[in-house]
């Protein structure tokens, strides 16, 4: 090789070594010191570069790493180059609320398998999110509410009497059971039949669908961190040119099984809808459930039907993982704490029996909302573990925002961490103890007026505004009928063998509460247990 292309080749190495090496200096030296987010308080490392929020999203405790930022750093900093976190009341309802000027941020963009299926929750258009929000309130108006109960009845009784069957004959207590478990089962059947037109009957032995709840943790544990990673933009940039396409024919197994269940449960229940509409089978004779309102919903600002098949696709695979996880984990929760906290077990139970006469009175109504301490309960449990634990990512709009007096320009991501609020302190005193009292106003303390108000202004549990949780009013009726009809039937203790969802003294930082139900960052949040035994309770 002639000495002037040896030359002229480590000449070329050495410029674009030297052009590197300054991209990265000057890069460095724009995000600590004149950055528009610069003068937020922040791990190092993370104001420079998206790793370390990459990896504790890939160790599924980014919310956990929130918390130990804000014990730190205060109630507002800096995780990454571009993102910050307000985790105050204040900032919260200005993000999520109508003067936020933001929009869902390009995680969102990650999830759709095509473009043709874009649902209410991974929709970042703000004009797509608004006709289909408008939709799918059809699917929650009052009416459909009241015809869903029917299901969320017809599948509680029955999974209780599943239960029942657990306790050996001639022993008072049943077998241990693994809470995680059995609440995904119910709550599952409860949503086929909802959207699918017929329970899937997981919480029934020997199902074989009973593996459908691990594959959407599976889904959902190996598609978040790549939505997280310092790639997803590439990632976003490819899905239209080929990616989406790859994914169908090479996608791994738990996506490619996890789309192929809800395909053949969309497939089913059009058939049959497509066959009543033929045969124009008479409205009070069609079976009332999700599907019906959505396959039928005209959006009512245009006139024209709601969605598309492909649409609905999306609509129904949303109403799946937003509808079972928010009840199952709380669910959970809630048999978590109440098995640890015997004492508030016995005050809800209490109020239950003094409010019902029977398990057939346990419905919708004025009893059920005269539940106070049910809510407290509940509440509680929302906010010791919220169903998104870590930040909903927001990107501020063109013309900036203001948020607790910070001026944030176009292009910030800003949030708050749900969990970091969620465990302030100066908002929920001994946030590590289970206390539903701190959702009740006493009359004989003249100050817990103001600390209820102070605890529901940092109630964050279905975000608030035009993108909270759409199906929040069926999820709340779920959980109190569930919880009610539970409790009218059973008394709950801990298997003392197995204490299954709590921390570990020896565990990580942050993992070390024993009492504290532990849960993991998938966007939703993963857990497991609780393991619980169940006695028959005896009514006088």
């Amino acid at each position: 090789m002639p000495i002037q292309s040896i030359l002229s080749f480590d000449n070329l190495l050495g410029l674009s070594l030297s052009c590197v090496v300054s991209y990265i200096v000057v890069t460095a030296i724009y995000r600590l010191w004149f950055h528009p987010l610069a003068k937020f308080p922040g791990p190092f490392w993370a104001r420079l570069t998206t790793i370390p929020a990459y990896w504790h999203t890939f160790q599924q405790d980014r919310h956990i790493w929130f918390f130990h930022l804000q014990e730190k750093y205060g109630t507002t900093f800096r995780y990454a180059p571009n993102g910050v976190l307000f985790n105050t009341p204040s900032a919260y309802k200005t993000i999520f609320g109508p003067r936020g000027n933001v929009k869902k941020s390009e995680y969102y963009e990650f999830w759709p398998r095509n473009v043709k299926t874009l649902n209410t929750w991974n929709s970042t258009n703000l004009h797509t999110h608004a006709r289909k929000r408008r939709v799918i309130n059809f699917a929650f108006s009052e009416k459909a509410i009241r015809d869903a109960e029917l299901f969320v009845h017809s599948n509680t009784d029955r999974w209780l009497e599943l239960i029942e069957n657990r306790i050996p004959s001639g022993k008072e207590w049943s077998d241990s059971l693994n809470m995680t478990d059995w609440v995904n089962y119910l709550v599952f059947d409860i949503l086929g039949d909802l959207c699918f037109g017929k329970s899937f009957d997981m919480k029934e032995q020997g199902n074989e669908l009973q593996h459908i709840p691990e594959l959407m943790v599976s889904f959902l544990a190996l598609l978040h961190p790549i939505a997280c990673s310092p790639l997803s933009s590439l990632y976003v940039w490819m899905k239209p040119r080929g990616l989406d396409y790859l994914m169908t024919v090479a996608a791994p197994a738990p996506v490619a099984k996890w789309g192929q269940f809800v395909d053949k449960c969309l497939r089913d229940r059009t058939q049959v809808q497509e066959q009543q509409e033929k045969a124009m089978v008479p409205e009070s004779e069609r079976r009332k459930d999700f599907f019906h309102w959505l396959f039928k919903a005209v959006d009512p600002e245009t006139g024209k039907r709601g969605y598309s098949i492909d649409e609905l696709f999306g609509e129904c695979e949303l109403l799946i993982i937003a509808g079972s996880d928010t009840t199952s984990i709380i669910m959970s929760a809630m048999m978590f704490y109440l098995v640890r906290y015997p004492e508030s077990q016995a005050k809800l139970t209490k109020e239950i029996l003094a409010t019902f006469k029977s398990r057939d009175e346990i419905k919708a109504g004025e009893k059920l909302h005269s539940c106070k301490y049910l809510h407290a309960v509940i509440s509680e449990a929302l906010r010791m573990a919220p169903p998104v634990s870590a930040e909903p990512s927001r990107e501020v709009l063109p013309g900036g925002t203001q948020v607790d007096g910070h001026y944030l320009p176009a292009g910030i991501y800003a949030s708050t961490g749900l969990y970091c609020l969620s465990y302030r302190a100066d908002i929920y005193p001994e946030p590590f103890k289970f206390r539903p009292e701190r959702w009740v106003v006493d009359k004989n303390d003249p100050t817990s007026v103001e600390s209820v108000a102070l605890a529901e202004s940092g109630f964050c549990a279905f975000l608030s505004g035009t993108r909270g949780c759409a199906g929040k009013n069926l999820a709340w009726l779920e959980m109190k009928i569930i919880t009610a009809k539970l409790l009218y039937t059973f008394e709950l203790k801990a298997d003392p063998t197995n204490h299954l969802g709590g921390g570990d003294p020896n565990g990580k930082p942050g993992r070390q509460v024993v009492d504290q139900y532990q849960t993991y960052d998938l966007f939703v949040s993963g857990r497991e247990g609780p393991v619980v035994q169940f006695k028959k309770r005896v009514h006088e």
